[in-house]
């Protein structure tokens, strides 16, 4: 039964794959015209995307009509060719090219606030204030965030990188941040300020296990917590809270002369709430958010042509060129904070051993499924 459904998607597939469009594409330059019809669904596709990039190029280059012909007449050809030669993933290469970084724009929308706000977490609810005890805190975070890296996988396989199969479905998208909070003054409140920098390139470990993709990330973030309960001995904590991140950075994948960019920028303003107690030296801690979050991602691709479909005849060149098969081609998607509102809860303790804080904390995003988790050590009176 199984085989027979495979079976069943590969054809359909291949269908889809070599499926004709009835209508026709009439390209107009100068004094000449030339249709476009009856080809794969996929280069048809190309063709109706940049109809008017590659007019301006065969005007700009003054290309006769016959030569034009025969330029998307080599596109065909070589571009059947290659689709009758590949697998099942890779029928159609620029659509698959187009889809995947469109669906890892969604991702990376999703993904970037779920790592911004689980940094910056502190098992007590209100920490104290300055005076007249100074209450007050500092160290690291080690965090993590799932991230579904499949949409990179299919455009590395679509734009032909050889190692593209190397890179991982699912990446625990990483975050090593620096932070301080310290306590209010006269009402009950508490700061606290986080930044963070990571380059993929620079953690030997990250960059072997995601090569040939790479990431670079910057955040900076803070939140102001007001205790509505101070709390005491055995007595629970409990504040709410505001918070503002923002965070920019790119993800890439370069091989074989081909390669996908995507420059993103996400800020989100967050709601909590978080009720602690302290129990000796064990800390439990839970909370929610509501998580508003605006994103923007673009996205660029370089496709050799030449080396993904095999062939450096001057025909196919000349296509390239003309752009009936575009050398470059960007997209890109955008939200606003009220498209992505989303709850998320967490928790967590903390061993607080004098002036040393370890802190072990969790989130799930509710609408996104989407877990991160955290792991904190400071140096804090608090």
């Amino acid at each position: 039964m199984k085989r027979i459904r495979f079976l069943a998607v590969l054809m359909l597939a291949s269908f889809s794959a070599f499926s004709l469009y009835a209508e026709t594409i009439t390209l107009k330059w100068g004094d000449n015209t030339l249709d476009i019809t009856d080809l794969n669904a996929d280069l048809m596709k190309i063709i109706s995307d940049h109809k008017s990039e590659i007019e301006s190029a065969l005007e700009s280059q003054n290309v006769s009509q016959a030569d034009a012909a025969s330029a998307r007449d080599k596109a065909v050809s070589a571009y059947d060719t290659y689709v009758k030669g590949s697998g099942l993933s890779t029928l159609t290469p620029y659509t698959t090219t187009v889809k995947g970084l469109n669906d890892f724009s969604d991702v990376l929308a999703d993904v970037i606030p779920n790592s911004q706000i689980q940094q910056n977490v502190w098992a007590n609810a209100w920490i104290g204030n300055i005076l007249p005890v100074p209450n007050f805190g500092f160290g690291i975070n080690s965090g993590f965030t799932k991230l579904d890296l499949s949409p990179i996988v299919s455009v590395a396989e679509a734009l032909g990188m050889s190692d593209g199969d190397g890179i991982p479905n699912t990446l625990v998208w990483p975050t090593i941040t620096a932070d301080f909070r310290v306590g209010g003054f006269l009402l009950p409140f508490d700061v606290g300020f986080t930044a963070m920098s990571l380059d993929s390139n620079m953690v030997k470990p990250i960059g072997k296990a995601i090569d040939p993709a790479n990431f670079d990330f910057f955040m900076v973030g803070g939140d102001v917590r007001y205790a509505i309960l101070e709390g005491g001995i055995l007595r629970p904590k409990l504040s709410v809270g505001l918070g503002a991140y923002y965070s920019k950075g790119n993800f890439g994948v370069e091989q074989d002369g081909s390669s996908a960019e995507l420059d993103f920028e996400t800020t989100s303003i967050v709601l909590s709430t978080q009720a602690s107690i302290k129990l000796l030296c064990f800390v439990p801690f839970v909370g929610g958010r509501v998580m508003f979050s605006k994103s923007s991602v673009d996205w660029k691709v370089h496709a050799n042509w030449a080396s993904i479909l095999k062939s450096d005849s001057q025909e196919l060149a000349n296509a390239i060129k003309y752009g009936f098969l575009p050398s470059n081609f960007s997209d890109g998607v955008s939200t606003s904070f009220d498209e992505h509102v989303r709850p998320v809860l967490y928790g967590g303790f903390a061993i607080d051993m004098s002036i040393v804080d370890l802190t072990f904390s969790g989130s799930y995003d509710i609408r996104s499924q989407i877990p991160s988790g955290a792991v904190s050590l400071r140096l804090a009176m608090n």
